[in-house]
């Protein structure tokens, strides 16, 4: 099979139309056929399902692509880093991050680069798990990744970047906010407003993440966003574990305080990407410029 035939085989899966694949590939949908037609004979199975409007990509077809997708992100960086080379031509440079992670560090790391590197730009690719920061990686999405904890994959390189600590907090009115030191037994007693703060995805059931937790039979109202978990804290009705950047104005001016309990914690920061990867004059400038931010930045 030729890099045609399976850049045939993946844009046709993305799109689901046969037409719409043909064009973007800048070839007659015929001529898109017969590629499809010699991939399905490298590979000796099915690939698609022929639908009234559109084609789908089959289990086998799915199963294939999650490996042979890889080759073509690699020939593609491989392109990129040749291009770098020969000239000065810069490229764009794709960054997944926990949304916990996007805060004003990781931006100006990010604005620094794009001076440094003019007429470039950044793309962010933003997730709740640290488990899909690592599968976007390895399936040649994105090219840097900021995640909770190392991952042991094989497919993947990383680096500590800083340990980020996680406090408890609740509004300066709240009755616990006078008290010097809180006891878990304490705080089982008092409304949580949000989840705790999680690592990576173990349910899609919330009960079930909290019990991964430790917080069964607590009293939490889930809350989604960092932002309505830090106002409604604020606000005096609950409880929170979050991420101490996110709430260092909150915490100098006296609206909310940190509370000194069992719970508190640090979390390592990694900067992750595909083994073997090229990662280009932009990549190793942001690294440069992250390890150094946060190396000083007030977590």
């Amino acid at each position: 099979m030729g890099l045609p035939e399976l850049k045939a085989v993946s844009t046709a899966a993305r799109l689901g139309s046969l037409s719409r694949a043909a064009n973007v590939l800048h070839i007659t949908q015929p001529a898109l056929s017969r590629r499809i037609a010699e991939a399905e004979k490298s590979v000796g199975v099915v690939l698609f399902e022929r639908l009234p409007r559109g084609v789908k990509a089959t289990e086998a077809c799915l199963a294939f692509l999650r490996h042979a997708e890889i080759a073509l992100t690699s020939i593609d960086e491989g392109i990129d880093a040749a291009l770098q080379m020969q000239s000065d031509k810069v490229h764009s440079l794709s960054i997944g991050l926990l949304e916990v992670l996007c805060d004003d560090t990781l931006t100006k790391c990010c604005r620094e680069v794009l001076t440094s590197f003019v007429g470039s730009s950044i793309s962010f690719s933003v997730s709740s798990w640290s488990s899909d920061i690592s599968a976007d990686l390895t399936s040649g999405k994105i090219k840097l990744g900021l995640r909770y904890r190392k991952d042991s994959s094989p497919q993947l390189e990383s680096i500590w970047i800083a340990d980020d600590p996680v406090i408890v907090v609740c509004a300066s009115s709240h009755p616990l906010a006078k008290n010097s030191e809180v006891t878990v037994e304490e705080l089982e007693q008092v409304q949580w407003v949000g989840a705790p703060m999680a690592i990576d995805r173990t349910s899609d059931n919330y009960d079930e993440g909290l019990r991964f937790l430790g917080f069964e039979g607590w009293k939490t109202m889930e809350v989604s966003t960092i932002h309505a978990r830090t106002k409604l804290s604020e606000a005096g009705f609950g409880v929170a574990l979050i991420r101490r950047a996110c709430v260092v104005d909150q915490l100098e001016a006296g609206s909310l305080v940190e509370l000194s309990t069992p719970l508190s914690l640090s979390i390592p920061i990694f900067l992750a990407w595909r083994r073997g990867a090229y990662l280009g004059r932009m990549a190793d400038k942001l690294i440069s410029e992250l390890r150094g931010a946060y190396t000083n930045a007030r977590l």
